[in-house]
């Protein structure tokens, strides 16, 4: 009883341990280029091993109703040595890489209505007003590359270090679009929290000892 205690206590500390590095990546628009659009979001990274992982980005288009207008791509930075692809997102968006931003720096991935960032695909397919919608891109890489990955490693900033991620607009009630980037901000999963979840991993062991003995 005791070395299955002591393996529970393990249990909780590593656990613990890795829940407590794991974080939100939320993030707020700058004010656009035009002033016309404006979204809020957020970025999950999940290693998932075997070369693997997955990369989530949910956004919202937070901009006036009486604009108008459609969120109609996404850009963002990452690190060398990955491959990437779009495995699923709102319907009309392709998976672009790199992505040309003008008059940002080229961003390295992204997705985007008909596959171009500026200006692909009738606007009215892209995500409205109060309307969220999330991005899953499959990540393939080295394992020791991968398992080093947080969500700030897909925010890199751009080639004048000003820039990390980029929304594209179109469609404005006044035939208006825009260009607008994000600052961001990790959330980490609170001590306690994690400390929680770890215990009851344990005692699901535990128990599944007992009824296995």
């Amino acid at each position: 009883m005791n070395n299955l205690m002591g393996t529970a206590a393990a249990a909780v500390l590593m656990i613990g341990a890795s829940v407590c590095n794991a974080a939100v990546l939320n993030f707020t628009s700058n004010p656009g280029l035009e002033g016309n659009g404006s979204y809020t979001g957020s970025m999950t990274w999940t290693y998932l091993g075997s070369g693997a992982g997955s990369l989530s980005i949910s956004l919202t288009n937070t901009s006036p109703a009486a604009n108008g207008g459609y969120l109609t791509g996404l850009a963002f930075n990452t690190v060398d040595g990955l491959t990437m692809g779009l495995t699923s997102g709102r319907a009309g968006f392709s998976f672009v890489s790199p992505v040309a931003a003008n008059p940002f720096d080229p961003f390295d991935v992204g997705a985007a209505l008909g596959g171009d960032w500026l200006g692909g695909g009738n606007p009215a397919g892209g995500i409205g007003v109060g309307v969220s919608d999330t991005f899953v891109f499959g990540v393939s890489g080295d394992d020791s590359l991968l398992s080093s990955l947080s969500e700030v490693s897909f925010f890199d900033l751009d080639a004048s270090g000003q820039y990390r991620f980029a929304a594209r607009f179109r469609g404005f009630a006044n035939g208006g679009s825009d260009k607008v980037t994000a600052d961001f901000t990790p959330v980490p999963i609170p001590m306690p929290l994690a400390v929680a979840g770890a215990g009851l991993l344990a005692v699901g062991f535990i128990r599944r000892r007992r009824a296995a003995h």
